[in-house]
């Protein structure tokens, strides 16, 4: 998503991918988000707050509400945590009684102002510090009891896509904070307490085997002539039932494992079993001689990666990737690439490379029938 689009449309996007992320490598964290709220929700809060929420906030609380917290921290960049609305509504209204208390003038800054609403605590029912969202500048501040009004972000999809994009490439993280597991869950860290020594810092670790259940990882790993079909019954879903919903993510779960252990299944048996093409990789000293000097080692720029990719259509799919990107990705974008490049030096891996490129994989080999 561009900086040109919509702010609410950039801020779904963001938080989208960090559910995602937060579904696959961290399930505490993500069973700890409360549901979305509703349309009527999200107006009676407006009316409560007396000031009408910007569009990027309401796109965030339309898919988690809150969230309950977990180990004692929460989840968001920094180690906030997402305040359900009815913690949003009483921090507004005790922060406005205080700025009535202590009053002001032209020349005195505000405590508080109506516009300013808080999103983010350090915990989900603090009322000491946390984050707000200045509706009429779309900033993103900082506020605590000592009235600090500090700017943190220019805006709040800038927020979320920074947060996306430290637990997506976590070693391109910037700041001191780091994602991190806690006993299974996201804690940015280190701590400064005694969890620490608990505290395992992630560093872009393969995803499991299996996809998430969720929609988007269970598309992501159907095969492509499946997927149409999957929209179908997906767009069919009545949402309010939860009893379908969860029959419905059942099956096409079962059938995304199915179909991707039979990827793995097909691609292992073209590599002899080598599948896992990891940066520094040793190959044959017959295929390492064959390889451009440039990409021997470490890659020094796309445009070597992409001259040792030999295939058209393996090139193509390179490009994508490095029109989609955002910068921070870059390294990572780089390491999966020059480890392609570096496999398809091998024909074995030139062959499977080029089929799981291409969405293919051979259907004759099936060991069990797919699930109904």
């Amino acid at each position: 998503m561009t900086s040109d689009a919509p702010a609410d449309a950039r801020a779904a996007r963001a938080w989208a991918r960090i559910l995602e992320w937060l579904a696959e490598y961290t399930p505490p964290s993500y069973a700890a988000l409360r549901p979305g709220a509703s349309d009527d929700e999200l107006a009676r809060l407006e009316t409560v707050l007396g000031v009408e929420v910007p569009e990027e906030l309401k796109a965030v609380w339309r898919l988690s509400a809150g969230e309950d917290g977990v180990n004692g921290s929460g989840l968001m960049l920094g180690d906030w945590a997402l305040m359900p609305l009815d913690a949003v509504a009483e921090v507004h209204r005790r922060q406005t009684e205080i700025q009535e208390e202590v009053g002001g003038g032209e020349e005195i800054a505000p405590f508080w102002e109506p516009a300013w609403i808080p999103f983010c605590s350090r915990n989900p029912h603090d009322t000491v510090s946390g984050l707000y969202l200045d509706a009429r500048t779309g900033e993103v501040r900082r506020w605590t009891r000592y009235g600090e009004r500090d700017r943190e972000y220019a805006s709040l999809p800038a927020f979320l896509e920074l947060m996306a994009i430290s637990l997506e490439a976590p070693l391109t993280a910037a700041g001191p904070e780091k994602p991190g597991m806690l006993h299974g869950a996201l804690v940015w860290g280190p701590p400064e307490d005694e969890r620490g020594d608990a505290w395992v810092r992630h560093l872009g670790q393969a995803a499991p085997r299996h996809p998430a259940k969720t929609p988007g990882a269970i598309r992501a790993a159907l095969p492509h002539d499946e997927r149409d079909a999957f929209d179908q019954r997906r767009d069919a879903l009545d949402l309010a039932d939860p009893e379908a919903v969860a029959a419905f993510l059942d099956q096409w779960w079962g059938r995304a494992v199915h179909a991707q252990e039979e990827l793995e299944d097909d691609i292992a048996a073209a590599l002899r079993g080598n599948i896992m093409a990891q940066p520094g990789r040793r190959l044959a000293p017959e295929h390492e001689a064959a390889l451009p000097p440039a990409i021997r080692h470490r890659p020094p720029s796309f445009q070597d990666i992409r001259t040792a990719l030999r295939h058209e259509s393996v090139r193509a799919r390179f490009d994508q990737d490095h029109l989609n990107a955002i910068p921070p990705h870059f390294p990572a974008l780089l390491l999966r690439w020059w480890d392609i490049a570096r496999l398809m030096a091998d024909p074995r891996g030139d062959r499977a490379v080029r089929a799981v490129v291409a969405g293919r994989h051979d259907a004759r080999k099936r060991r069990q029938p797919r699930p109904s």
